[in-house]
């Protein structure tokens, strides 16, 4: 598995099958749902390492080109499956300093990390002929769920 993090991680197969999975669920739940794929973000493995300088390790536990093949199987599985998809690892990258301007620590989004996210679903909404703001929730809010016995929140 070379510099994986071997507790979280899912071969490429494996991952392709969940995403599938997940989507069939989803629409099994609510036919009428936009459902889109979004790619994981690039990593920056100097950022991992410079946030992980306690450890023995100085290599990243993941690497960019890693996360491209996990990219590239989540844009392909859309395309099989027939539903959108963002791919935030290439889009990132289009931007120089794409590393620190998007990535706190290499690996998690920054303000204007997430602001690309939110700028590319949107765009996909749009393509939809859907309104964020004008949009049905389809499960409850974070709010409204009963924490002691949350699948009864989820029954319609």
């Amino acid at each position: 598995m070379g510099r994986t993090n071997e507790r979280q991680h899912v071969p490429i197969p494996e991952y392709k099958q969940n995403l599938k999975k997940i989507v069939k669920y989803l629409k099994s739940s609510s036919p009428t749902m936009l459902i889109v794929l979004i790619t994981p973000p690039p990593v920056c493995e100097e950022g991992r390492t410079l946030y992980r300088d306690n450890a023995s390790d100085k290599l990243s536990e993941r690497t960019n080109e890693v996360t491209g093949e996990y990219a590239k199987a989540c844009v392909e599985t859309a395309k099989e499956i027939g539903v959108p998809s963002i791919d935030l690892w290439s889009k990132m990258q289009e931007t120089d300093g794409w590393n620190k301007k998007f990535l706190w620590d290499g690996l998690h989004l920054t303000v204007d990390g997430n602001a690309v996210v939110y700028q590319e679903v949107i765009k996909v909404f749009n393509e939809a002929g859907l309104s964020a703001d004008n949009m049905p929730f389809d499960f409850p809010d974070y709010s409204e769920i009963d924490h002691k016995n949350p699948q009864t929140s989820f029954q319609q």
